[in-house]
């Protein structure tokens, strides 16, 4: 019997509602659990997820599209309805992403299986690519509405309070695990990249403008971690409570579909917003605009990347695995 029962979020939202949020670029609550969680192979996501996890598919190939993910298949009614839509739940998938990210870092044993540090490349590009994604708004929705929502949810609302964070922070900076010297280059290559889009985002969306957390600098008394950690959470209405390995799982696999019928239908920068002309001359490399233009292809070999279809013949290594709530996390503020 599939995890995703009655009592599930996600399961509950796979009876009764056909499109991601029950509506045309709605928005569905995360549900994370506080602890790691392997990957799954239940039947039920390859069955749901056919166009994802489609047998043969490898990872360069391109998936078909997804049916109806976001509803009819219609642009979105307003620039604030979308890029509303990319900054919430894009953020959400970021999370999921460093869970991932984060879980095969603790798990990394040597020697690596071959395609181990490749997946993890793909992670670490699919973080960047969550950054273009939810920075794809134009300067105006940022700063008339996405910016004002996190300052008064707190005044120095901070991507540093970001919880799933920590345990990637060390990586994504380059310290990778011993087990993975093997094709450590690329994926060296691939956080400096991350590191280059991330002030590439700063730049396009706030040039001029301090962050929240620095305008907030000496005003009030700074909150326990723990409770930032809950604010950061619950303005991405995200949850965190016992959940299966195949609801995480489908949690990210629902994301990536709605997000791919979004590009397929709005593309990144959507014509007639000012969005693609006000990116700052780091985000137009070669590099980058790769990144932008593989993104369906991208998210859905994370997809299979991240569904395990055969169920693992040992035990998980039992070793410390910390949640630190510290760190520079996504460009939250």
């Amino acid at each position: 019997m599939s995890a995703l029962d009655g009592n599930s979020t996600t399961g509950l939202l796979e009876a009764g509602v056909a499109e991601f949020g029950g509506r045309a670029y709605g928005l569905e609550p995360l549900v994370l659990p506080p602890d790691p969680v392997r990957g799954s192979d239940d039947a039920h996501l390859t069955r749901r997820y056919a166009e994802l996890l489609g047998p043969g598919a490898g990872p360069d190939a391109e998936p078909p599209r997804a049916p109806g993910a976001l509803g009819p298949l219609k642009a979105a009614d307003s620039e604030e309805e979308l890029f509303w839509f990319r900054w919430i739940t894009g953020h959400q998938l970021t999370f999921l992403l460093w869970r991932e990210l984060g879980r095969r870092a603790a798990e990394a044993v040597a020697p690596a299986p071959p395609d181990e540090v490749a997946a993890v490349t793909r992670l670490v590009r699919g973080y960047s690519a969550m950054l273009l994604y939810t920075a794809s708004c134009t300067r105006d929705v940022y700063h008339r509405i996405v910016r004002p929502s996190m300052a008064l949810h707190h005044p120095a609302f901070s991507g540093a309070w970001a919880r799933d964070y920590g345990p990637v922070r060390a990586l994504l900076r380059g310290r990778l695990p011993a087990a993975w010297s093997d094709g450590a280059d690329a994926l060296l290559e691939e956080c400096a990249l991350n590191e280059v889009v991330h002030e590439g985002i700063a730049t396009k969306l706030v040039p001029d403008a301090p962050s929240l957390l620095q305008t907030a600098a000496g005003n009030g008394r700074t909150l326990p971690r723990d409770v930032r950690a809950v604010l950061f959470d619950t303005y991405f209405l995200t949850l965190r409570a016992p959940c299966s390995p195949t609801e995480v799982a489908a949690q990210l696999l629902r994301r990536i579909r709605a997000v791919r019928e979004d590009l397929a239908v709005n593309d990144l920068y959507p014509a007639g917003t000012s969005s693609r002309a006000e990116k700052p001359d780091t985000l137009r490399t070669g590099r980058v605009v790769g990144i932008e233009r593989a993104v369906p292809r991208l998210l859905a070999s994370i997809a299979r990347d991240s569904v395990r279809r055969t169920a693992p013949e040992a035990p998980a290594p039992t070793r410390a695995f910390e949640h630190p709530l510290e760190g520079s996390g996504s460009h939250g503020a």
